[in-house]
């Protein structure tokens, strides 16, 4: 059996009522992901401009084409520019929704967003990640993974034989480990900096997940402590002992948390932190749709539909509220999961995340929503 057929096998097993098509593109999206980062884009002052040369268009049609014959048409041309971002969204990120900090990556480098919408600006660095108890980001700079403190302070540093790429921080309480790629490789180091070890080599360009038990599993003391799933070169999902290498069964929550992290940039997936739903966006006639599926379980429900892409999915620590980008309108959008909740809209997000910069702005990602241990 080939690799691809394989990998639709696995995929086919991961239970998720009504998003069959996206289950069976989402090993694909997993391993093509990271080849597509965020897109430069517009700020709102040019769809502003282009809302008023709509305006300006329609009028100067009805002036110059017989009783105003192409003016439907126009109006059709320019129809992108109109419609797009929600009403009444804020000015400025005042505060988050829910409990918790984000970190978000843009030009400048990582972010800390507070509760109070507070942020501080990391350093120059490229990738970040958080510690599981939001202690501490790994970040990435070149070949090297750095460990630093919210304030920005500098805990550690190791250097590595080539360009580290997609950090990612588990494991529990204060025994924790960083998996990382160099190069094709895929390396592990302990929390503190110590041990740093090759774990495999000639892995997929896609981030590693590490298992987390669910809040009433009790940890086996004779079992692995730090287990990893990682694709390799040939998209094949492997999952081991982080500590000795040694192989370990893929379940289907492995396969789950591979395909849908719970901060779904760039797969568009995320699994909420209980594990019990899945956020998914799905394109449809021209329109992005943000749908929750309860796993396993059955039912679908559409929480917001936007003309042009959205971006994320990424889950509050209450599982109460959904992150998504809307990168056309330079907004971010905190889409409330309950049916009675309001959408709470924060426009001309690149600037705030890009500050002084008066050219085109990259959109910015959010590599995670905790709530800090501190």
């Amino acid at each position: 059996m080939s690799a691809d057929r394989e990998l639709g096998r696995r995929l086919r097993d991961i239970a998720v009522p009504g998003e069959d098509e996206a289950e069976e593109r989402s090993w694909e999206i997993v391993r093509a992901a990271y080849a597509e980062r965020a897109p430069v884009r517009p700020t709102n002052t040019i769809r502003r401009l282009a809302l008023a040369l709509a305006g300006g268009a329609v009028a100067l049609a009805i002036g110059l084409s017989p009783a105003g014959a192409r003016v439907g048409e126009l109006v059709e041309d320019m129809g992108d520019a109109v419609g797009i971002g929600e009403k009444d969204a804020r000015p400025a990120l005042r505060s988050l929704p829910a409990a918790g900090e984000l970190l978000v990556e843009s030009e400048q480098g990582p972010w800390i967003v507070r509760e109070d919408g507070s942020k501080r600006l990391l350093g120059e660095y490229d990738e970040a990640s958080w510690s599981p108890r939001g202690l501490f980001v790994a970040v990435t700079d070149g070949r090297e993974l750095i460990a630093v403190e919210p304030g920005g302070d500098v805990r550690w540093t190791i250097g590595a034989p080539a360009t580290v790429r997609d950090p990612r921080w588990g494991g529990i309480g204060f025994d924790t480990r960083i998996a990382y790629r160099s190069g094709d490789d895929l390396w592990v180091v302990a929390g503190d900096g110590s041990g740093e070890r090759r774990l495999a080599r000639d892995v997929a360009p896609a981030p590693p997940v590490w298992r987390q038990p669910p809040t009433d599993f009790k940890v086996d003391p004779a079992g692995p402590l730090h287990v990893l799933t990682y694709l390799d070169g040939e998209g094949e999902a492997r999952t081991v002992d982080a500590d000795t290498g040694a192989a370990i069964p893929t379940t289907r929550r492995d396969l789950q948390l591979l395909s849908s992290p719970p901060s779904g940039e760039p797969t568009k997936r995320a699994t909420s932190p209980d594990g019990r739903y899945l956020a998914a966006i799905r394109a449809t006639g021209g329109r992005d749709e943000l749908v929750l599926n309860r796993h396993r379980r059955g039912g679908r429900r559409v929480l917001f539909s936007a003309r042009g892409a959205l971006s994320g999915p990424t889950w509050s620590p209450d599982g109460h509220w959904l992150l998504v980008g809307w990168p056309k309108a330079d907004q971010w959008l905190f889409i409330p999961t309950e049916r009675s909740g309001k959408v709470v809209a924060i426009d001309d997000i690149s600037q705030q995340f890009d500050p002084g910069d008066t050219g085109a702005t990259v959109f910015p990602r959010v590599a995670g929503w905790i709530l800090p241990e501190r």
